[in-house]
Protein backbone atom coordinates (compact mmCIF):
# COMPACT_ATOMS: atom_id res chain seq x y z
CA UNK A 1 0.00 0.00 0.00
CA UNK A 2 1.44 3.37 -0.99
CA UNK A 3 1.79 6.25 1.41
CA UNK A 4 -0.94 8.20 -0.37
CA UNK A 5 -3.30 5.24 0.05
CA UNK A 6 -2.39 5.01 3.73
CA UNK A 7 -3.05 8.72 4.10
CA UNK A 8 -6.43 8.25 2.39
CA UNK A 9 -7.25 5.29 4.68
CA UNK A 10 -6.28 7.42 7.68
CA UNK A 11 -8.72 10.15 6.69
CA UNK A 12 -11.44 7.57 5.94
CA UNK A 13 -11.03 6.17 9.46
CA UNK A 14 -11.16 9.67 10.93
CA UNK A 15 -14.27 10.42 8.90
CA UNK A 16 -15.94 7.28 10.24
CA UNK A 17 -15.01 8.26 13.78
CA UNK A 18 -16.39 11.78 13.29
CA UNK A 19 -19.65 10.38 11.95
CA UNK A 20 -20.01 8.08 14.96
CA UNK A 21 -19.16 10.94 17.32
CA UNK A 22 -21.84 13.18 15.80
CA UNK A 23 -24.39 10.35 16.01
CA UNK A 24 -23.45 9.84 19.65
CA UNK A 25 -23.84 13.55 20.40
CA UNK A 26 -27.30 13.40 18.79
CA UNK A 27 -28.18 10.42 20.97
CA UNK A 28 -27.03 12.23 24.12
CA UNK A 29 -28.99 15.34 23.16
CA UNK A 30 -32.16 13.30 22.59
CA UNK A 31 -31.66 11.52 25.91
CA UNK A 32 -31.18 14.83 27.74
CA UNK A 33 -34.33 16.29 26.19
CA UNK A 34 -36.29 13.14 27.06
CA UNK A 35 -34.89 13.30 30.59
CA UNK A 36 -35.98 16.90 31.01
CA UNK A 37 -39.46 16.34 29.61
CA UNK A 38 -40.41 12.85 30.74
CA UNK A 39 -38.06 11.35 33.34
CA UNK A 40 -40.29 12.33 36.24
CA UNK A 41 -43.34 10.72 34.59
CA UNK A 42 -41.83 7.29 34.00
CA UNK A 43 -42.43 4.50 36.49
CA UNK A 44 -39.28 2.92 37.88
CA UNK A 45 -39.57 -0.15 35.64
CA UNK A 46 -39.75 1.94 32.45
CA UNK A 47 -36.99 4.24 33.68
CA UNK A 48 -34.71 1.26 34.18
CA UNK A 49 -35.53 0.03 30.65
CA UNK A 50 -34.74 3.49 29.21
CA UNK A 51 -31.42 3.60 31.08
CA UNK A 52 -30.57 0.07 29.94
CA UNK A 53 -31.30 0.86 26.29
CA UNK A 54 -29.38 4.12 26.46
CA UNK A 55 -26.46 2.28 28.07
CA UNK A 56 -26.41 -0.42 25.38
CA UNK A 57 -26.55 2.03 22.49
CA UNK A 58 -23.97 4.31 24.13
CA UNK A 59 -21.68 1.34 24.69
CA UNK A 60 -22.01 0.41 21.03
CA UNK A 61 -21.17 3.95 19.91
CA UNK A 62 -18.21 4.23 22.28
CA UNK A 63 -16.86 0.85 21.18
CA UNK A 64 -17.22 1.74 17.48
CA UNK A 65 -15.54 5.07 18.12
CA UNK A 66 -12.69 3.25 19.88
CA UNK A 67 -12.28 0.92 16.88
CA UNK A 68 -12.22 3.71 14.30
CA UNK A 69 -9.88 5.91 16.36
CA UNK A 70 -7.63 2.93 17.10
CA UNK A 71 -7.42 2.12 13.39
CA UNK A 72 -6.64 5.74 12.55
CA UNK A 73 -4.04 5.82 15.30
CA UNK A 74 -2.35 2.67 14.01
CA UNK A 75 -2.15 4.10 10.50
CA UNK A 76 -0.84 7.41 11.83
CA UNK A 77 1.79 5.68 13.96
CA UNK A 78 2.97 3.70 10.93
CA UNK A 79 3.17 6.88 8.85
CA UNK A 80 5.09 8.64 11.64
CA UNK A 81 7.55 5.75 11.85
CA UNK A 82 8.07 5.84 8.07
CA UNK A 83 8.80 9.55 8.22
CA UNK A 84 11.25 9.10 11.10
CA UNK A 85 13.11 6.40 9.19
CA UNK A 86 13.48 8.65 6.14
CA UNK A 87 11.47 6.38 3.83
CA UNK A 88 8.63 8.79 3.32
CA UNK A 89 7.46 10.63 0.22
CA UNK A 90 4.84 12.77 1.94
CA UNK A 91 7.28 14.99 3.80
CA UNK A 92 4.59 17.49 4.80
CA UNK A 93 2.71 14.86 6.82
CA UNK A 94 3.59 13.57 10.27
CA UNK A 95 4.58 16.62 12.26
CA UNK A 96 2.93 15.30 15.43
CA UNK A 97 4.80 13.09 17.91
CA UNK A 98 4.13 9.37 17.72
CA UNK A 99 2.32 9.31 21.08
CA UNK A 100 -0.28 11.88 19.95
CA UNK A 101 -2.56 9.35 18.24
CA UNK A 102 -2.78 7.12 21.32
CA UNK A 103 -3.34 10.08 23.64
CA UNK A 104 -6.07 11.40 21.38
CA UNK A 105 -7.76 8.00 21.38
CA UNK A 106 -7.92 7.80 25.16
CA UNK A 107 -9.04 11.42 25.51
CA UNK A 108 -11.88 10.75 23.06
CA UNK A 109 -12.97 7.70 25.04
CA UNK A 110 -12.81 9.67 28.30
CA UNK A 111 -14.94 12.47 26.83
CA UNK A 112 -17.59 10.11 25.47
CA UNK A 113 -17.71 8.05 28.67
CA UNK A 114 -17.96 11.27 30.68
CA UNK A 115 -20.86 12.38 28.50
CA UNK A 116 -22.58 9.06 29.12
CA UNK A 117 -22.18 9.38 32.89
CA UNK A 118 -23.39 13.00 32.81
CA UNK A 119 -26.51 11.97 30.88
CA UNK A 120 -27.32 9.24 33.40
CA UNK A 121 -26.74 11.66 36.29
CA UNK A 122 -29.04 14.24 34.68
CA UNK A 123 -31.75 11.62 34.16
CA UNK A 124 -31.58 10.54 37.80
CA UNK A 125 -31.49 14.17 38.97
CA UNK A 126 -34.61 14.97 36.95
CA UNK A 127 -36.42 12.01 38.50
CA UNK A 128 -35.38 13.01 42.01
CA UNK A 129 -36.10 16.73 41.62
CA UNK A 130 -39.60 16.04 40.30
CA UNK A 131 -40.43 14.30 43.58
CA UNK A 132 -39.20 17.25 45.66
CA UNK A 133 -40.77 20.15 43.72
CA UNK A 134 -44.51 20.76 44.14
Amino acid sequence: MSEAELYSAFHAALGGAQSILFDYISLMFAFLIMSYLAAHRLPTFLASIVIALFSLVSGLFIFQLFLYRNEAGAIASYLFEQKASGNFDLSWYGTNPTWAATTNLYLMIAVTAGGFLACIAFFLFQRKSANVDP
